[in-house]
């Protein structure tokens, strides 16, 4: 089956502080969730080949995933492909926004049988896990 998800927020704080937490994977822990660690392979924060490595728990199943930034534009946007919890692209997207930074996070994706859910319900679940990360990168960087 194949995955579209998309969430979308605008959190009150200049784009580029946005970017320095989403785009440092040491960040990643403090606002994706299922994240147990984060292995950065590359220094520094991520850009065009950079590598990471994620570990974590996905509706029950545990993985660990290796991300391949494949796209970058500095404080803009980053495009990352893994394997795990599931063949994925994913797409940060940061726009400047009356008040702050409007962000979105896109994940496209093939998903073999290894998650016995059904496509409709399996693409909520994701959007609703996204929308769930984007409000708490919200909090986060507010509070900063």
């Amino acid at each position: 089956m194949s995955v579209d998800a998309k969430a979308e927020i605008v959190i009150e704080r200049p784009r580029s502080d946005v970017a320095k937490i989403m785009f440092d994977p040491k960040c990643d822990v403090l606002w994706i969730g299922g994240l147990k660690n984060v292995f950065p392979l590359t220094p520094g924060t991520l850009k065009k080949d950079s590598l990471v490595n994620r570990v974590g728990n996905f509706l029950g199943r545990d993985y660990s995933a290796k991300l391949l930034v494949v796209r970058d534009e500095p404080d803009k946007m980053l495009e990352l492909a893994s394997d795990e919890p599931f063949e994925m692209k994913i797409k940060y997207d940061l726009k400047d926004a009356e008040g702050g930074t409007q962000v979105s996070v896109r994940i496209q994706g093939i998903v073999d049988h290894q998650y016995q859910v059904p496509p409709a319900v399996f693409g909520k679940m994701v959007t609703e896990a996204i929308a769930t990360d984007l409000k708490k990168l919200k909090r986060h960087a507010e509070m900063q």
